[in-house]
């Protein structure tokens, strides 16, 4: 049985929603780590949560936040160059 909330599946969800395609492909390699019960469409993979263990989800869990840390350093990054480049015009 898993142990991840329906609540934290469907937040998951979100997150990965609004990915590009390099992070999905990231989500889908660790998804095929656990299993190859997925289904290819032309507009994506279609998987159920339901069918991916608690390590696995746990997994994806961890490269999302890994995800959103790196473009909150990335835009952060962005505005403090901003800021110099002001400063040296």
């Amino acid at each position: 049985m898993n142990s991840v909330s329906r609540i934290d599946r469907e937040r998951m969800k979100d997150y990965i929603d609004k990915m590009d395609p390099n992070e999905h492909s990231q989500i889908l390699n660790i998804i095929k780590k656990y299993t190859d019960n997925f289904t290819k469409t032309q507009t994506g993979i279609l998987i159920s949560t339901e069918n991916l263990n608690d390590e696995c989800m746990k997994e994806i869990d961890t490269y999302i936040h890994f995800s959103i840390d790196q473009r909150k350093r990335i835009d952060d990054d962005n505005k403090q160059r901003k800021t110099y480049e002001r400063m040296v015009q």
